[in-house]
């Protein structure tokens, strides 16, 4: 079925259109032209008509012995008898024939017809009939004097040549027209194929990138119009292929050292503790390091699954939340993870602010800054939390008078896994933070980070506020 595929694709569609177009507007000029050339000519005869006509009748009204006398007739002759392929006709007010420009035959059905005709109507009109195998258009006048019939003037021309002439250009105009298929069809084919030249590189160089060669990039074809526009557009998408690729490379090699870590020590803990006998206080000191080892991987995997509900479909799905209790749950929480080290944790939480999201979600993001700034911050320091409304936004400040952030390090604090060096001797998977910022834009919120080494560190989140009060 390769032809019909064939037969269906753009390409064959824009040329079976353009050429389609080019013969519809080649028609149409054409019959334009026949038209028009035809319309010209009967008109360049009907007034020919109308002028001789016009004669004929001021010859005849203007004599003033009466329009069947010798007189009449010889002027009449004398005026209208030479006039090159022209036949007229002078009848009287019973239709009989009294003089005519050539001989004819005073019977014929044809001036009957045509004085009947002027009879029933009482006006002038213009009629095509054939006399003696020739066709001969007519204009036909009534005479009247005083409201009476006096008579008809029939005035004729042959319109055989002008006929065969419109014939000869039909046939002209026809010929040329089928002529003209063989160069459209070939300047619609050429044109549409030189068109999609550029589509045609770019398909071809797009088949050959896959997951082993996304640094491959499209040829822009320099056109300056669309097609160069959507090279870049290709160009683009595979930058961030590229790049999530290489995330996700990261991500899993990262994954798989954080989850190889605590399952080597839970087995080489296992092998010890099988190589020979124990007693029970040494079997529960194995089970106790298999278990801080286990809680470690659970986390980890904790850590994973959230990352990954908060770029899942599932994350849109909100709820309206009180923002402001989270935080103030959440400052009893700080409290006891900062009572180790005496740090003093201090809020200012404006009430009933609140927002789209998860109470949950919302919470585990926001602990996790709070745990971040708690872990940097030396003992006796200070964690100050500041939630209020600025606008159509809930702000959430966290701010810790920790050790500070390396400017090299600012950008790479949400990145998954990344820990700087003043992380060295901290405990954490390197999580936290990819995790809330991952949540945080989940219900369209956004987290920024100022810092100076050596004063501190602040966290500002801000999600789209519902009400406040």
């Amino acid at each position: 079925m390769e032809w019909a595929t064939k037969y269906k694709g753009l390409r064959f569609q824009l040329t079976a259109w353009n050429i389609a177009a080019f013969l519809v507007v080649t028609f149409l000029a054409f019959s334009g032209f026949y038209i028009v050339t035809k319309q010209i000519l009967s008109t360049h005869t009907d007034n020919l008509l109308i002028s001789h006509s016009a004669g004929v009748i001021n010859l005849v009204t203007g004599n003033t012995i009466g329009i069947h006398s010798m007189l009449t007739q010889e002027a009449f002759n004398r005026e209208f008898s030479e006039i090159p392929g022209m036949l007229i006709v002078a009848m009287d007010n019973k239709g009989q024939i009294f003089n005519a420009s050539a001989t004819l035959n005073r019977s014929a059905d044809v001036f009957g017809e045509l004085f009947s005709r002027i009879y029933k109507e009482e006006k002038q009109f213009f009629a095509n009939k054939n006399i003696n195998g020739s066709q001969m258009r007519f204009l036909a006048t009534p005479i009247y004097d005083k409201d009476q019939l006096q008579g008809v003037i029939l005035v004729a021309h042959p319109i055989d040549i002008i006929q065969k002439s419109l014939d000869s250009l039909l046939l002209v105009l026809g010929v040329s027209f089928l002529i003209l298929i063989i160069p459209i069809f070939l300047g619609g084919y050429f044109l549409v194929k030189k068109a999609f030249g550029p589509v045609t590189t770019m398909s071809d160089k797009l088949k050959k990138i896959s997951a082993e060669n996304l640094d491959e990039r499209i040829d822009n074809p320099k056109t300056e119009d669309e097609l160069s526009e959507l090279a870049d557009t290709f160009n683009l998408l595979l930058d961030r292929l590229h790049q999530a690729f290489l995330r996700e490379r990261q991500f899993i090699g990262d994954v798989a050292h954080e989850l190889k870590t605590p399952l080597s020590t839970i087995r080489t803990t296992i092998e010890i503790a099988q190589s020979k006998p124990r007693s029970t206080s040494q079997y529960k000191q194995t089970l106790n390091e298999v278990l801080i080892d286990n809680n470690k991987l659970a986390t980890t995997l904790n850590n994973i699954l959230d990352l990954a509900w908060s770029e899942s479909q599932t994350a849109n799905i909100n709820e309206i939340v009180n923002l402001s209790q989270i935080v103030v749950d959440l400052k009893d929480i700080a409290v006891k993870l900062a009572a180790p080290k005496h740090i003093s944790v201090k809020s200012r939480i404006a009430p009933n602010i609140q927002v789209l999201g998860k109470s949950d979600k919302l919470g585990r993001a926001i602990l996790n800054i709070i745990d971040n700034a708690i872990k940097f911050t030396p003992e006796r320091g200070n964690v100050l939390l500041t939630l209020s409304s600025i606008n159509d936004r809930a702000v959430l400040h966290i701010k810790d008078t920790g050790t500070g952030i390396n400017p090299l390090d600012i950008n790479k604090v949400f990145d998954r896994f990344y820990r700087g060096a003043r992380s060295n001797k901290t405990l954490g998977s390197g999580l936290g933070l990819a995790i809330a910022q991952s949540i945080i834009k989940a219900f369209h919120g956004q987290i920024e980070v100022e810092s100076k080494v050596g004063q501190g560190t602040t966290f500002i989140v801000m999600l789209p506020l519902i009400k406040s009060s």
